[in-house]
């Protein structure tokens, strides 16, 4: 379809669709100076929440790269679109997009903005409950990130794969995803992954609090459930990582109970001298 026709077709889609994480550099191609700017603000006010002004700036780059017949510029519009439409919760609007751009990168050499458009095409697919379909991309995007080795973002989807097993009550599965980014996270500074860290642990608690009591799988983890909710705060991570260290040494899993415990002390935040 030619560019100008995508223009039309997604400027009027029907509105209705979590954010996939905006984390790569956008940029690193060379469109007009008009669509670099555009999308460059765009990426600013969507880390910043301002989405009113983030979907002004990719619909005017999304205009200029469609003039301009940029077909690598109108799928990162379209990707960034779908990003802001994902985070206002507009699943569906978010879906029309990340579809569109998927179909215009997938033959170009932007392949992280391919990877990108594929991850957020199956997060639209999972919040709107369609679950084989996000499952499918899903898997897609975890192989293409997988080829570009972007370990960040492979932990990403494997973590909406696991929320993907959680809903079809695949309790054992959805623990085992969010248990392998666990331990891969690991291997990562602390201060780097935090984000992560918290989000993970939020989904353990999440199916903690979720899953039967027949669903034996997970309530070695039940304890989590009673701790403060506000993961982000480091003091309460280094207690979740306590926690999980004393499953794991229950367990006789002595390897990763001493992994915990480590990060637990990486956690605990610096005390101030007076």
């Amino acid at each position: 379809m030619r560019p100008q026709l995508l223009l039309h077709l997604y400027q009027t889609a029907q509105p209705v669709s979590m954010a996939a994480c905006w984390c790569h550099d956008e940029l690193n191609y060379e469109p007009s100076s008009n669509t670099q700017m555009a999308l460059r603000w765009g990426v600013q006010h969507c880390i910043q929440q301002r989405f009113d002004k983030a979907l002004k700036n990719f619909r005017a780059a999304l205009q200029t790269s469609t003039e301009n017949q940029d077909l690598t510029g109108v799928g990162k519009s379209l990707n960034g679109l779908s990003a802001v439409y994902l985070q206002v919760q507009e699943y569906e609007r978010s879906l029309a997009y990340s579809q569109a751009s998927v179909a215009i990168l997938e033959d170009t050499s932007a392949r992280e903005d391919y990877a990108l458009a594929v991850y957020q095409l199956g997060v639209s697919h999972l919040k709107l409950q369609n679950l084989s379909t996000a499952e499918r991309y899903l898997d897609k995007a975890l192989t293409l990130y997988a080829i570009l080795e972007d370990i960040l973002n492979e932990n990403r989807v494997v973590l909406h794969l696991g929320q993907v097993y959680a809903q079809r009550q695949e309790f054992m599965f959805a623990l085992a995803c969010y248990e392998s980014v666990l331990d891969d996270l690991l291997d990562c500074p602390l201060l780097e992954t935090q984000e992560l860290v918290a989000e993970t642990l939020s989904l353990i608690r999440e199916l903690c609090e979720d899953t039967h009591p027949e669903a034996f799988e997970v309530l070695p983890y039940k304890h989590l459930a009673v701790l403060p909710k506000a993961a982000s705060d480091l003091s309460n991570i280094a207690t979740i990582f306590q926690q999980l260290g004393q499953f794991h040494e229950s367990q006789t899993r002595y390897g990763l109970a001493l992994e915990y415990y480590a990060r637990a002390l990486q956690s605990i935040p610096p005390i101030q001298l007076s």
